[in-house]
């Protein structure tokens, strides 16, 4: 299986990009991934938010690679254990999905397009938390989910 990331922005923060490195070296023994970081508007003023994500939409839309299965994390989205996601995980695998696309929006979040699309909308927690700790977050519970699906000792 391919997995794709595509999120908004380069990642600025160090300790991110380190936990980021980290968790895909270890996924790369589960799965080929790919990361795509898209050009992220800048935020000017809060009402300028929509746009924003609109415009983000558009460039989502294009990086999709054509019967890619759209996993899309959003606050609204459903959350669920690291066992649940595991189960999701596994069940995706088993029915043929030859690319899965996970998506992180930007600063603004995602459009509602997006969501719409999406084959899957997940909730990494209701807390907030920044576009780029979703990432390093999304890629540890991938590995985790991983772990759990091949029976290694790493969740417990």
């Amino acid at each position: 299986m391919r997995i794709t990331f595509l999120w908004m922005g380069k990642t600025k923060e160090r300790f991110i990009q380190d936990g980021i490195e980290k968790y895909l070296r270890f996924l790369r023994s589960y799965a080929d991934v790919d990361v795509r970081e898209l050009k992220e508007e800048k935020v000017r003023d809060l009402k300028e938010a929509p746009g924003i994500r609109k415009k983000e939409a558009e460039r989502i839309f294009k990086a999709v690679p054509g019967g890619a299965s759209l996993v899309a994390l959003d606050e609204r989205g459903q959350e669920l254990t690291s066992h649940e996601f595991a189960a999701f995980l596994q069940t995706t695998r088993d029915r043929g999905v030859r690319e899965l696309v996970f998506v992180i929006g930007g600063a603004m979040g995602l459009d509602e397009s997006v969501t719409e699309k999406a084959d899957k909308t997940l909730a990494v927690a209701r807390w907030t938390l920044t576009h780029e700790m979703v990432r390093v977050v999304l890629l540890e519970q991938l590995y985790r989910a991983f772990t759990i699906i091949t029976g290694k000792t790493y969740h417990y």
